[in-house]
């Protein structure tokens, strides 16, 4: 018999590890991704992935089953990342080329990933400038694909201060494109 992922919860809360380790190998990748793309250091959004279910664990109890494991997930990992962003370390070091290429996967074809590599590179300098809030907001709707309503329910705030920072986001970006990569037509990206 297959579990739900609520009754998996409400085991892992009662202390089963069998049923958290099967929460975390569902989750993680999703976790480290908005980490990720959010603190652009591989070890930071290690040490984010690894906070995040640390403190699901803590607070297994507290689930309510009426919200998506994945949203409360989302949740955390964008309060750890914006405690980072904050914290007084925020002189931290950029990804490397090297952390890049294994924090994303490319096309198998060479000039396809080059490119594509160039452009994720951009944008994500670009979103890098942007104030956190932007910055988590810009990167759960436009690289992770949520809704406006889902990431409105992990920001605990309304959908138009949602598109609104979106919004804001997007010109940004489109603006320090322009003028440091000479990329004209933002809407593509």
């Amino acid at each position: 018999m297959v579990l739900t992922e609520p009754e998996i919860v409400k085991k892992a809360a009662s202390g089963d590890r069998s049923a958290f380790r099967q929460l975390v190998e569902t989750h993680q990748r999703f976790v480290y991704a908005v980490a990720v793309r959010v603190l652009h250091n591989v070890h930071e959004a290690e040490d984010a992935t690894q906070e995040t279910f640390i403190r699901l664990w803590k607070n297994l109890n507290n689930y309510r089953a009426e919200i998506k494991l994945s949203t409360w997930l989302y949740r955390i990992v964008t309060n750890i990342c914006l405690d980072m962003l904050k914290s007084a370390n925020n002189k931290r070091n950029r990804m490397t080329e090297d952390d890049t290429k294994a924090a994303n996967l490319f096309a198998q074809h060479a000039d396809e990933a080059i490119h594509l590599r160039d452009l994720t590179m951009a944008v994500e300098e670009a979103a890098a400038q942007l104030p956190p809030v932007q910055k988590i907001i810009f990167v759960l709707r436009d690289l992770q694909g949520l809704s406006p309503q889902e990431v409105s329910r992990i920001m605990e705030t309304s959908e138009e201060k949602i598109k609104s920072n979106l919004y804001h986001a997007r010109v940004a970006i489109g603006k320090y494109l322009k003028q440091h990569y000479q990329i004209q037509n933002t809407a593509e990206l």
